[in-house]
């Protein structure tokens, strides 16, 4: 004897990620965001959305799977699992993806040998301030090295961080009574921890040249054209560059 029992018993949907908040990851990974039903009569749909409009062009979905191949840095955003079977509310569920990126750099020197009432003395101090976009900004670090030699703070050359609320991702070199022993290269040179981005780095090179004036010499090696000139000032970076091959080199007087 076969029986049978009807229901009329009707939930509305429930869910959970099978996935880290955030998710941080390296451009060129493959990402796969897993939404599981965990409750709902009848058995709910699932479906993924992005907050900014539509999923990338190369997502694949599949059900309550969403693989994004080869996730770029505009792919970054918070992506949301969403099921319905037209009972209650749906369910939501979101996770944030962050794409690593070390993007544009900026620099800027106290005084400002960009104007000619400023000066780069000798015995005077002279700040190299450093400053770069970084995705995602607490993995940021900075080293300092002058002619290729790492820098450690001292007496007399002092490496700060700027609070981040006042001038995020920005870096000082202060260098206190300037000697002409402290002439040449420094190099500021941006990292993320999480490591997978290539380092970026911006050179200074200070040096004194003949012909009745002090001069200085300001190279950008691994940087494009730059971009906007501003003044020189912590409020506001004196050059930015965006990154490319080639190098740009400008010569200064000061009175």
């Amino acid at each position: 004897m076969v029986s049978f029992r009807l229901s009329n018993k009707t939930a509305s949907p429930s869910i959970k990620l099978l996935v880290d908040d955030p998710i941080v990851v390296n451009p060129g990974e493959a990402i796969t965001l897993v939404c599981v039903t965990t409750g709902g009569e009848p058995a709910p749909s699932l479906t993924w959305v992005r907050s900014a409009g539509v999923l990338p062009d190369k997502s694949v979905l599949n059900g309550g799977t969403l693989t994004i191949p080869a996730i770029a840095p505009d792919d970054s955003g918070t992506y949301s699992c969403i099921a319905n079977n037209n009972v209650g509310n749906p369910a939501k569920k979101s996770t944030n993806i962050i794409v690593r990126a070390l993007k544009k750099g900026r620099f800027w020197i106290t005084p400002d040998p960009y104007h000619k009432d400023d000066n780069i003395q000798i015995g005077r101090e002279v700040k190299i301030s450093c400053q770069v976009e970084a995705v995602p900004s607490e993995e940021l670090t900075f080293s300092w090295f002058k002619n290729g030699r790492p820098l450690r703070s001292s007496e007399r050359m002092v490496i700060t961080q700027t609070d981040p609320d006042v001038s995020p991702g920005t870096t000082n070199l202060d260098i206190i009574d300037l000697k002409f022993t402290d002439f040449g290269t420094y190099t500021c040179v941006a990292s993320l921890k999480g490591g997978g981005i290539s380092d970026i780095s911006i050179d200074v090179n200070i040096s004194s040249s003949t012909g009745g004036q002090e001069r200085l010499g300001v190279v950008l090696q691994g940087c494009g054209e730059i971009s906007q000139q501003v003044p020189g000032d912590p409020g506001e970076p004196g050059r930015e560059c965006s990154w490319g091959s080639g190098g740009r080199t400008q010569g200064m007087g000061s009175d």
